[in-house]
């Protein structure tokens, strides 16, 4: 069950984080999986590839390179992006904007745009990574929640557009994950932030996140397409704590 023996896989932003845990997750279930990246390292067993997905050009070359070297592209994960944060419109830039769509936006549409070229005409799997900010407005999101948010429509329209085709295209949308950009910032006002707002307690660790990857990878998930699923313990469910002060007892509604 959820076997990926067989397939092959391209990651981007492959080389760190939940990127890194998507390219084991899909190892360890017997794909042949391609890690693109600006740096040229990737998980043991996996090919480390270079390049930016900002530029349709390294985009294309890419997948071309997966597809011929192994015949086939089953699965493409849209992953790779810059995470902008702490940004009000009063302060947002044009190179901030735009380099953040470069990569977040275009680099997902790109991946979507030319997956299809190399996948076999009994379909294949595109999932792309947007973020719980991506569905629900924060403050100093201007950038990159915007640009999460784009990419969860993005992937409603191209579910639509390849359902002929065979090929799904979905979504996860990850809360707050324990990658080393939010642990390796020494005593991270984020992490305690986060839990106490999440229904389940705590962050997520990369593995939790890299599995709904897999299942969405999987033959087992062929009916499901267009979706974006949150995997944030809850936080786009609502709030976990309503505390207000008792009411006062000596109100009598009319």
């Amino acid at each position: 069950m959820f076997s990926l023996v067989n397939k092959v896989a391209v990651v981007t932003g492959g080389a760190s984080g939940i990127g890194e845990a998507i390219v084991r997750r899909f190892l360890k279930a017997g794909a042949t999986v391609y890690s693109i990246d600006l740096v040229g390292s990737a998980v043991e067993g996996a090919t480390a590839l270079v390049g930016d997905v900002s530029r349709e050009s390294d985009v294309v070359t890419l997948l071309e390179v997966a597809a011929v070297k192994t015949g086939r592209l089953d699965i493409v994960v849209n992953n790779a992006a810059i995470q902008p944060l702490g940004i009000a419109f009063a302060d947002l830039t044009e190179q901030t904007l735009r380099r953040t769509f470069e990569v977040n936006v275009h680099g997902v549409a790109f991946g979507v745009k030319h997956a299809p070229r190399f996948m076999p005409k009994t379909g294949g799997r595109i999932i792309n990574t947007t973020s719980f900010v991506g569905v629900i407005g924060i403050p100093l999101g201007s950038a990159y929640a915007v640009s999460k948010a784009a990419v969860t429509h993005l992937t409603k329209c191209a579910a639509i557009e390849l359902s002929p085709r065979g090929i799904t295209v979905n979504a996860i949308a990850p809360g707050t994950v324990l990658t080393p950009a939010v642990t390796d910032i020494p005593n991270n006002p984020e992490i305690p932030f986060v839990a106490q707002r999440t229904p389940l307690g705590r962050l997520a660790e990369p593995s939790e996140i890299a599995s709904a990857f897999h299942f969405l990878a999987s033959d087992e998930a062929a009916y499901i397409t267009g979706v974006t699923l949150p995997v944030d313990g809850g936080i786009v469910a609502g709030w976990e704590r309503y505390d207000l002060p008792d009411p006062d007892p000596t109100f009598v509604m009319a």
